[in-house]
């Protein structure tokens, strides 16, 4: 078994919950949450709220913050440098903006959080604000949220002599302005990790290979301060890239086919589904995506998708197209992962339920003469079955329940990026 000489820091804790910088704060008392076993009917929108909506602007360093109440401006704000790729917080309380050309990542709390006190909830309504938390490494890059953590992935430089590092962050950690766990590692990687609880799946680099990306993946337990490597999985996964998990399976996208890793309690069996003979040659899977509760996950191999089911172990296309002639122009999932979205060159949004084994649904028109160099943007709401299309400068909602679509926002300058930020569903149980 190949063996590698890997580092780790230590693990710092987050103990507390406290707000950032000097914005203005607004706290409302809300009753506890109490979870109904069986009530379809238990809602808590009204509680909630629609979220907010954190747009950042093209070759520019500001970010813009808007009330999807009522979709107004609610402030803006200068970051230290564009960001070129925007994401939520595990828990959507922060944007976080990476920068990786300049190696820097920034974190914006957007103002909605909640925290129980006693017997009811004080719900936090404050201004946005950018945080003097950042964590400064070498080429972040791959930004993996799992459940309530994240992970986010340093490259590292081989030119620099810089090795690869990991962070893993919470919204509370945030808030503490600290890392929950940081692991080093000893060359550089084009790298990716899968959180699951008390282990992190991570990759592998030998440092003699010619390319940046991994070819292997590890086990690491956490323990105290601090991390054990558990085990190195002897099936390799040549130029792997790309990741996902579901309840029982996580898998990472190789050359040559698909690592799938089953978990029982703490022992993980890998096993390596073989690219099919669909796959054009010298086409490869380099990303996955799906429901952590289907094991079949959803591959992209340049344009085409690709069903990779975890239990029978086998990779088919995915022919997503009702009709003949479509090409997918952008793809995403619902909120709550319940549904895959792909925005057709028609202008429509095709819905495929992952509880139906990703079976086509539906398809709405959200927007009529699509430019066909347009490169839209998706953002999905945690608080509703609402999703927001940005093209060109036009912001459209569209329920995907009730099938409504209405175009809320104009907005003034060229975005780049977009977070949806704000109270899910989800979280007012988890509290």
């Amino acid at each position: 078994m190949k063996k590698f000489s890997l580092n780790t820091l230590a693990l710092v804790c987050a103990a507390a919950l406290t707000g950032c910088g000097d914005a203005e704060t607004n706290i409302t008392e809300l009753e506890p949450t109490i979870i109904v076993e069986d009530d379809d009917d238990h809602d808590h929108d009204e509680e909630a709220g629609e979220g907010r909506l954190a747009i950042t602007a093209a070759d520019q360093a500001v970010i813009y913050v808007y009330d999807l109440e009522d979709n107004n401006l609610i402030d803006s704000l200068n970051l230290t440098h564009p960001a070129e790729y925007l994401y939520a917080s595990p828990e959507n309380r922060y944007a976080v903006s990476i920068q990786r050309t300049l190696d820097s990542v920034e974190f914006v709390d957007g103002g909605l959080w909640q925290e129980l006190h006693d017997d009811h909830y004080d719900q936090h309504d404050d201004a946005p604000v950018l945080t003097n938390f950042t964590l400064n490494d070498s080429k972040p890059t791959h930004y993996v949220q799992r459940g309530e953590q994240t992970a986010v992935f340093f490259d590292g430089d081989g030119d620099s002599g810089i090795n690869a590092r990991l962070s893993i962050l919470s919204d509370e950690s945030i808030a503490e302005e600290t890392t929950i766990a940081d692991h080093d590692f000893d060359t550089n990687i084009h790298g990716t990790a899968e959180i699951r609880d008390n282990y992190v799946l991570t990759t592998l680099r030998d440092s003699d290979s010619d390319s940046t990306l991994p070819e292997y993946v590890a086990l690491l337990e956490l323990h105290d301060d601090h991390f054990h490597q558990e085990e190195i999985f002897d099936i390799s996964c040549p130029a792997l890239h790309g990741s996902f998990q579901t309840e029982t399976h996580i898998a990472f996208g190789c050359s040559d086919g698909v690592l799938s890793i089953e978990q029982q309690g703490n022992v993980f069996t890998p096993q390596k589904i073989a690219n099919p003979a669909e796959l054009a040659t010298g086409s490869r899977i380099g990303a996955l995506y799906g429901s952590p509760e289907s094991n079949i996950m959803i591959g992209t191999a340049s344009s085409d998708f690709y069903f990779v089911d975890l239990t029978s172990s086998n990779i088919t296309p995915f022919d997503w197209q009702t009709e003949d002639n479509l090409t997918s122009v952008v793809y995403s999932f619902d909120g709550h992962k319940e549904h895959m979205l792909i925005l057709d060159n028609e202008g429509y949004l095709n819905l495929y339920s992952a509880e139906d084994d990703w079976a086509f649904e539906k398809r709405i028109l959200v927007i009529e003469n699509l430019a066909t160099d347009a490169d839209p943007i998706i953002v999905s709401s945690k608080a509703g079955e609402v999703i927001y299309i940005i093209n060109d400068q036009q912001v459209t909602s569209v329920d995907l329940d009730d099938e409504h679509v209405e175009e809320i926002l104009t907005l003034d300058f060229a975005p780049s990026g977009a977070v949806w930020l704000g109270i899910a569903e989800e979280e007012e149980h988890d509290h």
